[in-house]
């Protein structure tokens, strides 16, 4: 056909099986009170893709790009719970019990048969069908390229627990996008892009089941319904070469998301009863995101350390959305990232070490009903490893060396009023800890 043409086809299979136990003793009550869980959860997922591409020359400095994208997306999920243990504990039946010496399970009673969860048992398929047209230049000092693409998706959503029923929601997205980059001055470069954009919502999103106590004490409810977010977004960037490898570069962006996904507060009382709430994903509508962001990578042969590597990364983010209670950051943003390191390579022995350092601003979400306050420990990575002739490697990798923790502190309100009017229901803080990871891998290259 006048060019070339490539094909490619991708299966995937994933499947799990999970059971889990969970047992609690409350003892902020007038009579703590035990509670039983018991879920046994399956999700099968497949996926089939078949893409298509044809590249044809326009000139010698400009093709043409065309082509499609199939895909049949498949999920099984059976969620079943068995029924929930639940009663107070009085004097007699915990007498010589200590909180801090004994456990829950001494007061576990035998669980019912098994049952489907609300909207547990279902069924997702979704088809996809993309074309997409690209041009592409490459001239002496300026590459540029300028297309389109159309996705199509077929969403089929089957909730098979008694009544069944079929929910489908179907949706298609133009996509236009364009780019350029433009060599200046002594090996610098000069990129800008434009381009709309189109996030699908994830599969646990949109199931219709309901699991209880899934984001702490409040339950998750799927969304069938949920649309895709959609942005148009704007990049200007500069980077400059340096050494012989090295490479910095600063770069701004600017999105502008339609259909917003995140997870609210519908203000129906949750399994756990008062205080407690079903949250589901839903598009809360429109806002904007942007920062700014720094890279740089290069060894450091101009003073003498030819086989010596440093590279850091910053970015610094910020957001805007309308809520309930007025302006905030999207949910969950950091107000910044960044990770710094260095790599030492030993040719004479075939050795090299490295180290990296990460850390991550705060965060904030929130919902009605409910505030939390996000910080994050850093992370330090360290790595040796040793190579033996061209194809056999072993590395020793120790990760999270200073005890990362998360911190969150929760404001807990009652109503809308209670929110605004700072009248707390509850106050709560909790604190993750983890301990260092060690990994030895042997690798070999054939």
């Amino acid at each position: 056909m006048g060019g070339e043409t490539s094909l490619k086809i991708g299966y995937a299979y994933f499947d799990e099986d999970r059971f889990e136990t969970e047992y609690e003793v409350e003892f902020d009550r007038a009579l703590p009170r035990f509670t039983g869980d018991q879920t046994l959860t399956g999700i099968t997922d497949k996926e089939f893709s078949v893409r298509l591409e044809h590249e044809i020359a326009l000139g010698e400095d400009t093709k043409l790009l065309f082509g499609g994208l199939w895909q049949d997306k498949d999920r099984s999920t059976a969620i079943t719970e068995a029924p929930r243990d639940r009663y107070n504990l009085t004097a007699a039946n915990r007498q010589g019990y200590d909180q801090f010496t004994r456990t829950p399970t001494e007061f576990v009673r035998p669980f019912g048969a098994f049952v489907p969860a609300v909207g547990g048992i279902n069924t997702i398929e979704e088809k996809r069908l993309d074309g997409f047209v690209l041009v592409e230049g490459d001239m002496p000092g300026v590459k540029w390229e300028a297309g389109v693409r159309y996705e199509t998706t077929d969403l089929t959503i089957v909730d098979l627990t008694p009544p069944a029923t079929r929910i489908d929601n179907d949706y298609a997205k133009l996509l236009p996008s364009a780019s350029v980059k433009v060599d200046v001055g002594a090996r610098g470069r000069v990129t800008a892009s434009i381009a709309r954009t189109s996030r699908r919502p994830e599969f646990n999103f949109i199931s219709p089941a309901q699991l209880d106590a899934e984001l702490g004490d409040n339950d998750l409810l799927g969304n069938p319904l949920l649309d895709p977010e959609t942005a148009w977004g704007f990049d200007l960037g500069f980077e400059q070469r340096l050494g012989r490898a090295g490479i910095a570069g600063i770069n701004v962006f600017y999105r502008k998301v339609n259909d917003l996904i995140e997870l609210t507060n519908t203000g129906v009382e949750g399994s756990e009863g008062a205080g407690t709430f079903v949250y589901q994903p839903q598009n809360i509508g429109d806002g904007k995101v942007w920062g700014v962001e720094f890279d740089l990578s290069t060894d450091l042969g101009f003073v003498g350390l030819p086989d010596t590597g440093v590279f850091g990364n910053i970015s610094w983010l910020d957001s805007k959305i309308i809520d309930e209670f007025g302006k905030r950051r999207f949910n969950g943003q950091s107000e910044y990232v960044y990770n710094f390191g260095v790599i030492q390579d030993i040719p004479s022995v075939g050795a090299a070490f490295g180290a990296t350092y990460r850390k991550q601003g705060g965060a904030f979400d929130r919902t009605v009903g409910e505030e939390v306050f996000t910080s994050y420990g850093a992370d330090l990575e360290i790595f040796v490893e040793k190579r033996f002739g061209k194809s056999f490697t072993i590395r020793a990798v120790g990760s999270n060396l200073l005890n990362g923790a998360k911190r969150e502190t929760f404001n807990k309100f009652t109503t809308i009023e209670d929110q605004n009017d700072r009248s707390f229901d509850e106050y709560e803080l909790e604190s993750e800890k983890a301990g260092p990871v060690f990994q030895l891998m042997a690798r070999y290259a054939f």
